[in-house]
């Protein structure tokens, strides 16, 4: 039996478009954002998804809500799916954050030590324990049914580069090396939990091409 994995980022957010380091910080989606989930949910709209899962921070799921809300199915919250706590970094910008601490904030952008906790936040050691602990439980749950099964996460870019991370098997230093884009679509093909890759950072939705198909189909509505 096998599960597809399809992991989302949320859209873009208030935090996203000022450069803000919002962990734990429960921002709003921007309209762009929103536009962003509803592409995405039309280029998912015949995926069929057995179960949807989300953080249970607003922006991740306003954008759950988008794309999945309308196939009368619950979504499912986990505050274990959040995006890393940044501490005292919470809602300040990247150059005030430079300005802070200097060599150490470049350093851990550049080759982050996983057991550094950034201060009343988490470590990516930590961050990695809790999303990992989650999103295996999630695929223990779903393990022994007799059917192939399709999940969807829709949560933050650290969390799934985590996840990326652990099926790759890389070293967390390294997940800053995996772009994630705004309504990212990554899916991960799991069998007897071995997890492989097929689809990484996939934002096509947004690009024009899909323009004319969304506009005319709701014409046709």
């Amino acid at each position: 039996m096998a599960i597809k994995l399809i992991l989302i980022r949320h859209g873009e957010s208030d935090g996203n478009v000022q450069r803000k380091f919002s962990g734990f910080q429960d921002v709003d989606l921007t309209k762009k954002g929103i536009w962003q989930a509803e592409r995405l949910a039309y280029r998912l709209k015949r995926v069929p998804v057995d179960t949807v899962y989300c953080s249970d921070l607003k922006r991740a799921r306003h954008t759950a809500e988008i794309i999945f809300g309308d196939r009368e199915k619950d979504i499912v919250v986990s505050p274990n799916l959040r995006e890393i706590n940044f501490g005292i970094w919470e809602g300040m910008t990247f150059e005030e954050i430079k300005l802070r601490e200097g060599a150490k904030f470049t350093s851990w952008m550049e080759n982050p030590d996983e057991k550094t906790i950034i201060p009343q936040g988490e470590s990516l050691a930590i961050l990695s324990e809790r999303v990992m602990t989650e999103v295996n439980r999630i695929l223990q749950s779903h393990k022994n049914e007799e059917e192939d099964k399709t999940i969807a996460i829709v949560c933050h870019g650290g969390a799934i580069r985590i996840i990326l991370c652990n099926v790759l098997n890389l070293e967390l230093k390294n997940l800053w090396y995996i772009k994630q884009k705004s309504t990212a679509l990554n899916i991960i093909d799991y069998y007897d939990n071995r997890g492989f890759i097929s689809l990484l950072n996939d934002t096509s939705h947004l690009e024009d091409w899909w323009e004319s198909g969304l506009i005319e189909e709701k014409r046709d509505e």
